[in-house]
């Protein structure tokens, strides 16, 4: 595996950690294939009766590499579509993994680093936990499954506020929506979102597998579909002079001024 994640096991539940710390666990383009490809190995391993995805440090992911992105602008290139499904892959196959992914949700998670979490089938948080789809503060509509999962989860209209407000969620409010599974006591996260997965390591695999075969076919099954619109908005969008305007603005701390001709 990739040195970008960091694969323990506890038993029969393996820890997925996301390890850039000093980007605050931003993702890269590295990032995106070394998670989808744990998720495919490790949902193949029938030792591994469940998964869990955390962030190193003090953060689960910020998202979004915004200083790759200030290189894209540059270079003219901008956000490629093919890139997008790229990163779309990850959410996939966390989704489509056969065992149970829960999120352990520590700190920040905004962005793509959200949309990671929502891919889950399970996300443990703290109070003090930020979830943020940060996306339209950057004039984007969103990648890595975003509007996709979120409405399933939260509604139509919460999915709504977060996605055009752009405004955090505090780990008790997602509780309160139904984004967070457990909302953990504060310093004991990682106790409960352990336990959690070694309670569901230890029911039958075959059966899990089975329920998350026939929830994707029935409830996810134009995912595929999403992705190529999402590959399509995001790339459009990032050819906006907002997209410049605010990942200018985010590397120089200032507030991004939007609707510039």
């Amino acid at each position: 595996m990739s040195e970008i994640i960091q694969i323990q096991r506890q038993g029969r539940v393996a820890l997925v950690t996301h390890n850039r710390p000093e980007a605050s666990n931003a993702f890269s383009y590295e990032s995106y294939g070394a998670i989808r490809d744990a998720m495919r190995t490790l949902g193949g391993d029938p030792d591994v009766g469940a998964i869990v995805i955390t962030g190193a440090g003090k953060h689960f992911s910020a998202g979004g590499d915004i200083v790759r992105f200030r290189q894209l602008i540059e270079s003219g290139e901008f956000l490629a579509a093919e890139n997008i499904l790229y990163a779309g892959e990850m959410s996939a196959a966390i989704r489509r993994c056969p065992k149970p992914v829960i999120a352990m949700v520590n700190g920040v998670a905004t962005g793509a680093g959200l949309s990671c979490a929502l891919a889950c089938d399970f996300r443990v948080a703290a109070p003090s936990s930020k979830l943020i789809m940060a996306f339209v503060n950057m004039g984007l509509c969103g990648d890595t499954g975003s509007l996709y999962f979120l409405p399933k989860l939260a509604g139509i209209p919460e999915a709504q506020r977060m996605m055009m407000t752009g405004e955090p969620v505090s780990g008790e409010e997602a509780y309160r929506i139904g984004l967070v599974s457990i909302l953990a006591q504060e310093g004991g996260l990682a106790e409960a979102a352990m336990a959690f997965a070694d309670k569901l390591a230890n029911k039958s695999t075959a059966a899990i597998a089975e329920q998350k075969a026939i929830s994707n076919r029935y409830f996810f099954q134009d995912l595929d579909a999403y992705f190529q619109d999402e590959a399509a908005a995001m790339a459009a969008l990032s050819r906006k002079p907002d997209f410049k305007a605010a990942v200018y603005a985010f590397l120089e701390k200032k507030k991004p001024v939007f609707n510039q001709p």
